[in-house]
């Protein structure tokens, strides 16, 4: 007996039709709107927080300005003062007033016949009746001699 060969055929596979439905991507659900709002909301507060820092930062900044200027102003003051002080012991020494007097205002002493002492009564009544008294002595030539002079 003798066997027949075995044959081997090919068959290609045939195309599939195209008439298969594709299967859809599963859709993503939508996020949800607070989802979307909470990031936003942080970003905000974020920006918020961030203004605040900076803002308060140039208020500091800006009242150290002002502290410097009041300082320097202080300093001034303080040596304009110790000069005022200065000046003022120098002009309450009467050695100083007397130099002042002399050669700035040209003044002197005055002699022993231009001082005149004057008694002051001790009471109103007496003031009163001196008053009267001065004003009795007083003539017309004596009024025209100090007019004159």
């Amino acid at each position: 007996m003798v066997v027949a060969p075995k044959r081997q055929h090919y068959a290609e596979p045939l195309p599939k039709s195209r008439t298969e439905v594709k299967s859809r991507p599963k859709a993503k659900p939508r996020p949800k709107r607070a989802s979307r709002i909470k990031p936003i909301i942080l970003v905000a507060l974020w920006f918020v927080m961030a203004f605040l820092v900076v803002s308060r930062h140039a208020a500091i900044a800006e009242n150290h300005q002002r502290i410097l200027e009041l300082e320097k102003r202080l300093d001034e003051a303080l040596k304009q003062s110790e000069l005022l002080k200065l000046e003022l012991a120098a002009s309450e020494d009467l050695r100083r007033i007397e130099e002042v007097a002399r050669n700035q205002l040209h003044m002197n002493y005055p002699h022993q016949t231009q001082v005149q002492y004057v008694e002051l009564p001790e009471n109103e009544m007496e003031q009163k009746q001196a008053e009267v008294a001065k004003h009795q002595e007083t003539s017309i030539w004596d009024i025209i001699l100090r007019l004159i002079d």
